[in-house]
């Protein structure tokens, strides 16, 4: 799935391609992200709480990722039935899992995961995708940006914007440590 996402990410949200002047869905989905989205969030990573109805290019329609994975998932079932329906199944949970996580980075709320470890990492890895559009392109599962090299290394103007989004945890200096030898 991440190699999907990374690919549907840089070639379809970030790229308008021969098809998108042929299917008005595609192109909505360019003007959406590439335009909206990345306009939006290009100086400020978060936002106030999202007002019911507006999105700004953040949400993946389940419904139309379902609909759309029925084209390959036709492709799937000439060699595995059960293959073709986990992909669906899997692209749907794909999508709410966006959703949940792209929510949050750019419009925190608190949720239940915001504080793990591994929320953080991508969000921080997403963050550096807004600065740098044509890296970073995985939001869920990165594994693809590595494979592909398509990772980019934060500077040190980025790790300071990281610890002030508090992306990351602050050190504690030697100074400041109540233990006393």
């Amino acid at each position: 799935m991440s190699f999907v996402e990374h690919q549907v990410h840089a070639r379809i949200m970030h790229q308008r391609f021969f098809l998108a002047s042929k299917i008005p869905a595609l192109e909505k989905v360019f003007r959406h992200h590439a335009g909206l989205h990345h306009s939006t969030y290009a100086v400020a990573f978060t936002d106030s709480p999202v007002a019911k109805g507006e999105d700004k290019g953040i949400r993946l329609s389940v419904p139309e990722g379902v609909a759309e994975s029925l084209i390959f998932a036709l492709f799937i079932s000439l060699i595995s039935k059960i293959g073709a329906v986990v992909f669906v199944l899997v692209v749907a949970l794909h999508h709410m899992i966006w959703n949940l996580i792209h929510l949050e980075m750019h419009k925190p709320e608190g949720r239940f995961f915001s504080q793990w470890p591994v929320y953080k990492y991508l969000a921080r890895h997403h963050l550096m995708h807004h600065k740098y559009p044509s890296k970073n392109m995985n939001v869920v599962f990165p594994f693809a940006d590595f494979v592909l090299g398509t990772t980019v290394r934060p500077t040190y103007a980025d790790i300071a914007k990281f610890y002030r989004a508090g992306l990351l945890p602050r050190q504690r200096s030697l100074r400041h440590s109540s233990k006393v030898s």
